[in-house]
């Protein structure tokens, strides 16, 4: 009797756990019967700098993240551009998805086992290999972190791995910075460009697109060669619904597969009829079967690439040699290349 109310309590601690984690009000209908009842995806993307997420000068959303979102909307609401975005930042990304305020987040949150395993929130890919690094005023002459003086302050987010990662690393090397914690990224660059902190330290991918779209001279800051993380950025869903975690999941994959095939958005239409690879014509939508198993139309691929591009087409034209970033793919790159990004292919 008490081994049997002791199981019962622990179950109700459990269960009240989750409830803390999900409230009450979310929503649980499948999310890709509400995407297509409304005929528009919410993506919940967060002001990261250009060449990842900024708003235009014809208030428009462009950047890698803002692609992530339309390749996903051609695939289930039918067409990039029938998307609704929803403006997100650290302290609320997690809450707006749980609450159902939008379908997905796509910005640079980092994958960890504490989000995956207890934030109420699935990591379905990853859609950039990054690490963590600094930012410095050129003026102060430094080259390297060895090069700053002792007590040197950094800006950095308060509620991120960017805190947690730079407390973790002086920590282990024995270096004494001073931290100034900052609430939101905007205050966090107002101060570090305004000269009340020495340094910066975000994402490095994050920090070129920041100093290209901030800075108010791009060449008065120099980017530190150092990196003190590794950043696993990839777009997050609700756990309740592994139909939409796997499309999620293979709308990404399928940049990267098309990239791997070599299937561009000028030349998927010709090799959708070509007769010599069936596989590039079934992922294609040629003949049935690549949508079926996500309960999508077999053209979902084909809008994906046609519209948006494959992985490397949308990473050159936002973040790489086609940008103004010039950003190396490295990690990025695909296995072939001495990348990590690798696709599973679609079997039979």
């Amino acid at each position: 009797m008490v081994r049997s109310f002791a199981r019962t309590a622990a179950v109700a601690a459990v269960l009240a756990a989750v409830l803390a984690v999900v409230p009450s009000g979310s929503p649980r209908a499948e999310t890709l019967e509400d995407v297509r009842e409304r005929g528009l995806l919410r993506c919940g993307v967060s002001s990261s700098g250009a060449g990842l997420a900024a708003v235009d000068d014809s208030g428009n959303w462009r950047g890698f993240f803002v692609d992530m979102c339309r390749a996903l909307a051609a695939a289930v609401a039918g067409n990039a551009d029938r998307v609704e975005f929803v403006e997100t930042n650290s302290e609320n990304r997690f809450a707006i998805l749980r609450n159902g305020e939008v379908d997905v987040v796509m910005e640079g949150t980092t994958w960890t086992l504490q989000r995956d395993a207890t934030f109420g929130i699935d990591f379905p890919a990853v859609y950039l290999f990054d690490g963590q690094g600094f930012i410095a005023h050129r003026a102060q002459g430094v080259s390297r972190l060895s090069d700053l003086p002792a007590g040197a302050s950094v800006c950095v987010l308060e509620q991120t791995t960017t805190l947690r990662n730079l407390e973790d690393w002086m920590a282990r090397t024995g270096v004494r910075f001073r931290l100034k914690r900052v609430r939101s990224t905007e205050g966090a660059l107002s101060a570090f460009f305004n000269h009340h902190c020495d340094l910066y330290t975000s994402d490095r991918i994050g920090l070129y697109a920041q100093r290209l779209l901030k800075a108010p001279d791009r060449d008065d800051y120099v980017i530190l060669p150092e990196t003190i993380s590794k950043e696993p950025l990839g777009p997050m869903v609700r756990p309740d619904e592994r139909r939409w975690f796997d499309i999620v999941r293979w709308v990404f994959l399928s940049t990267v597969l098309a990239e791997e095939k070599g299937i561009t958005a000028a030349n998927a239409a010709r090799l959708r009829e070509d007769p010599q690879d069936p596989e590039v014509r079934r992922f294609l939508g040629a003949t049935a079967g690549v949508g079926w198993g996500l309960g999508l139309d077999d053209d979902w691929v084909f809008r994906v690439v046609t519209q948006v591009g494959n992985y490397g087409e949308i990473f050159d034209r936002h973040l790489g040699a086609a940008s103004p970033l010039g950003i190396d793919r490295g990690l990025n790159g695909l296995w072939m290349n001495g990348g990590l990004h690798y696709a599973p292919p679609l079997g039979g």
